[in-house]
Protein backbone atom coordinates (compact mmCIF):
# COMPACT_ATOMS: atom_id res chain seq x y z
CA UNK A 1 0.00 0.00 0.00
CA UNK A 2 1.36 3.36 -0.78
CA UNK A 3 2.14 6.23 1.34
CA UNK A 4 -0.37 8.46 0.03
CA UNK A 5 -3.01 5.69 0.23
CA UNK A 6 -2.36 5.21 3.88
CA UNK A 7 -2.60 9.23 4.23
CA UNK A 8 -5.69 9.42 3.06
CA UNK A 9 -7.23 6.88 5.06
CA UNK A 10 -5.86 7.83 8.23
CA UNK A 11 -7.12 11.42 7.22
CA UNK A 12 -10.81 9.81 6.31
CA UNK A 13 -11.16 8.20 9.54
CA UNK A 14 -10.26 11.09 12.20
CA UNK A 15 -12.63 12.77 9.06
CA UNK A 16 -15.55 10.00 10.17
CA UNK A 17 -14.65 9.76 13.66
CA UNK A 18 -15.25 13.42 13.75
CA UNK A 19 -18.60 13.16 11.92
CA UNK A 20 -20.01 10.56 14.12
CA UNK A 21 -19.14 12.28 17.37
CA UNK A 22 -20.67 15.84 15.96
CA UNK A 23 -24.33 13.85 14.92
CA UNK A 24 -24.03 12.07 18.02
CA UNK A 25 -23.33 14.95 20.12
CA UNK A 26 -26.28 17.08 18.42
CA UNK A 27 -28.63 13.77 18.84
CA UNK A 28 -27.81 13.87 22.40
CA UNK A 29 -28.42 17.71 22.93
CA UNK A 30 -31.51 17.65 21.06
CA UNK A 31 -33.33 14.68 22.71
CA UNK A 32 -32.18 15.89 26.38
CA UNK A 33 -33.08 19.29 25.72
CA UNK A 34 -29.65 20.14 27.06
CA UNK A 35 -28.86 24.45 27.46
CA UNK A 36 -32.28 24.98 26.39
CA UNK A 37 -34.93 26.14 28.65
CA UNK A 38 -38.45 27.44 27.31
CA UNK A 39 -39.27 31.04 27.34
CA UNK A 40 -41.75 32.38 29.66
CA UNK A 41 -44.85 32.39 27.53
CA UNK A 42 -44.34 28.78 26.65
CA UNK A 43 -44.17 28.03 30.79
CA UNK A 44 -47.23 30.00 31.14
CA UNK A 45 -49.05 28.25 28.38
CA UNK A 46 -47.99 24.50 29.94
CA UNK A 47 -49.28 25.61 33.16
CA UNK A 48 -52.90 25.66 31.95
CA UNK A 49 -55.43 23.42 31.13
CA UNK A 50 -55.35 21.89 27.25
CA UNK A 51 -58.06 24.20 26.29
CA UNK A 52 -57.07 27.06 27.83
CA UNK A 53 -53.39 26.14 26.50
CA UNK A 54 -54.40 26.39 22.60
CA UNK A 55 -56.49 29.06 23.60
CA UNK A 56 -53.65 30.80 24.84
CA UNK A 57 -51.36 30.11 22.28
CA UNK A 58 -53.55 31.15 19.55
CA UNK A 59 -53.64 34.77 21.35
CA UNK A 60 -49.88 34.51 21.37
CA UNK A 61 -49.38 34.22 18.27
CA UNK A 62 -52.26 36.30 16.88
CA UNK A 63 -50.48 38.99 18.60
CA UNK A 64 -46.87 38.09 16.83
CA UNK A 65 -48.11 37.44 13.39
CA UNK A 66 -49.66 40.92 13.90
CA UNK A 67 -46.19 42.44 15.48
CA UNK A 68 -44.36 41.07 12.88
CA UNK A 69 -42.85 44.43 11.47
CA UNK A 70 -41.60 44.89 14.71
CA UNK A 71 -39.75 41.71 14.77
CA UNK A 72 -38.63 42.89 11.07
CA UNK A 73 -37.50 46.19 12.30
CA UNK A 74 -35.47 45.06 15.01
CA UNK A 75 -33.85 42.71 12.81
CA UNK A 76 -33.28 44.66 10.01
CA UNK A 77 -31.69 47.54 12.72
CA UNK A 78 -29.64 44.69 14.20
CA UNK A 79 -28.36 43.77 10.54
CA UNK A 80 -27.44 47.44 10.04
CA UNK A 81 -25.44 48.10 13.55
CA UNK A 82 -23.76 44.66 12.31
CA UNK A 83 -22.47 46.45 8.68
CA UNK A 84 -21.77 49.35 10.57
CA UNK A 85 -19.36 47.57 12.52
CA UNK A 86 -17.28 46.52 10.17
CA UNK A 87 -17.21 50.20 8.66
CA UNK A 88 -13.38 51.23 7.94
CA UNK A 89 -14.61 54.52 9.85
CA UNK A 90 -16.27 53.22 12.50
CA UNK A 91 -19.33 55.76 13.60
CA UNK A 92 -20.58 54.81 17.22
CA UNK A 93 -22.93 57.16 16.85
CA UNK A 94 -24.65 55.34 14.14
CA UNK A 95 -24.27 51.73 15.33
CA UNK A 96 -25.79 52.87 18.75
CA UNK A 97 -28.49 54.66 16.85
CA UNK A 98 -29.47 51.29 15.12
CA UNK A 99 -28.99 48.84 18.38
CA UNK A 100 -31.64 51.74 19.83
CA UNK A 101 -34.10 51.38 16.75
CA UNK A 102 -33.41 47.53 17.54
CA UNK A 103 -34.09 47.59 21.21
CA UNK A 104 -37.33 50.16 20.96
CA UNK A 105 -39.03 47.42 18.25
CA UNK A 106 -38.20 44.72 20.64
CA UNK A 107 -39.67 46.40 23.72
CA UNK A 108 -42.61 47.29 21.84
CA UNK A 109 -43.42 43.77 20.90
CA UNK A 110 -42.67 42.60 24.24
CA UNK A 111 -44.75 44.78 25.71
CA UNK A 112 -47.40 44.10 23.17
CA UNK A 113 -47.14 40.00 24.05
CA UNK A 114 -47.06 40.68 27.66
CA UNK A 115 -50.68 42.83 27.66
CA UNK A 116 -52.21 40.42 25.28
CA UNK A 117 -51.08 37.65 28.45
CA UNK A 118 -52.53 40.44 30.40
CA UNK A 119 -55.97 40.75 28.67
CA UNK A 120 -56.80 36.85 28.07
CA UNK A 121 -55.58 36.06 32.06
CA UNK A 122 -58.59 38.38 32.88
CA UNK A 123 -61.08 35.91 31.48
CA UNK A 124 -59.51 32.95 33.68
CA UNK A 125 -61.01 31.80 37.21
CA UNK A 126 -58.66 32.03 40.06
CA UNK A 127 -56.92 28.63 39.79
CA UNK A 128 -55.70 29.09 36.43
CA UNK A 129 -54.22 32.50 37.11
CA UNK A 130 -52.53 31.09 40.01
CA UNK A 131 -50.46 28.66 38.14
CA UNK A 132 -50.39 31.65 35.65
CA UNK A 133 -48.34 33.33 37.68
CA UNK A 134 -46.39 30.55 39.26
CA UNK A 135 -45.12 29.93 35.27
CA UNK A 136 -44.41 33.99 34.77
CA UNK A 137 -42.22 33.56 38.32
CA UNK A 138 -40.07 31.97 36.13
CA UNK A 139 -39.70 34.98 33.05
CA UNK A 140 -40.18 38.66 33.27
CA UNK A 141 -41.91 38.46 37.11
CA UNK A 142 -39.55 36.41 38.78
CA UNK A 143 -38.38 36.96 42.00
CA UNK A 144 -35.36 38.41 43.14
CA UNK A 145 -32.68 36.11 44.34
CA UNK A 146 -32.14 35.11 48.10
CA UNK A 147 -28.85 37.01 49.24
CA UNK A 148 -26.00 34.53 49.21
CA UNK A 149 -25.12 32.73 52.44
CA UNK A 150 -21.66 33.80 53.86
Amino acid sequence: MSRTVKILLIVSLVLNIFLVGAIVGGVWRWTHGYGTRPGWRVQAADALEPGQRRQFRAAMRQTALASRGLVIEGRQARAEAAKLYVQPNFDGAAVSAQLDRARRADVELRTRLERRVVDFSASLPLAEREKLAAALRQGPLRQPLAPKKK
